[in-house]
């Protein structure tokens, strides 16, 4: 299971104590992240967290940016804002010999060039092995949204806006649009 974007920086303060300046963080996820490692760990699931970033001094396409290691941490006043190429580069082995990608969640901020990157490599990484048989199932209007921006909706085995309800309908639990449609 590979965890990147913005939930990352929470999993890595919490997990590393990585410094993760004015990135995005969960408090209130904060509180599970050990249960989720411990779940993982139980039933054998390998978590990949990022170990690089593309930060930048401000929330901006045109802000000052750098890469940084986990080792260094993201500085006070700055926020990462993509995946770091080695990031990348220990996540494709992953996704390559996958028989089952299910992807809920970008990158980075794909929504601006400067930190797409690291959404649009995973993306084609997903569309790669795809072609070679595996099922891929991208969940998430931000997900489904870079999709539709690269012209690959067709090389995905199936995309949904929904992200949340996606990975419930996964987990089994009924979703009350289904449940009503099914009931008539």
């Amino acid at each position: 299971m590979i965890i990147g974007g913005g939930m990352a920086y929470t999993f890595k303060k919490v997990l590393n104590n990585m410094k993760i300046g004015t990135s995005l963080f969960d408090e209130a996820g904060s509180k599970i992240v050990g249960e989720i490692m411990e779940k993982a760990k139980a039933k054998n699931v390998q978590i990949f967290l990022p170990v690089d970033f593309k930060i930048a001094d401000n929330f901006d396409n045109n802000a000052n940016t750098k890469f940084v290691t986990d080792e260094e941490g993201i500085p006070d006043n700055w926020m990462g804002l993509d995946a770091g190429p080695k990031s990348i580069e220990n996540y494709k082995d992953v996704i390559l010999t996958s028989k089952t990608v299910i992807w809920n969640g970008p990158q980075g901020v794909f929504e601006m060039p400067n930190f797409a990157k690291g959404s649009i490599e995973c993306l084609n990484l997903v569309v790669e092995v795809t072609k070679k048989g595996a099922i891929t199932i991208v969940g998430g209007g931000d997900t489904a949204s870079l999709v539709e921006q690269q012209n690959k909706k067709n090389e995905i085995s199936h995309v949904s806006t929904g992200g949340g309800a996606s990975l419930e309908l996964l987990e089994g639990k009924e979703l009350p649009g289904v449940l009503a449609l099914s009931n008539k």
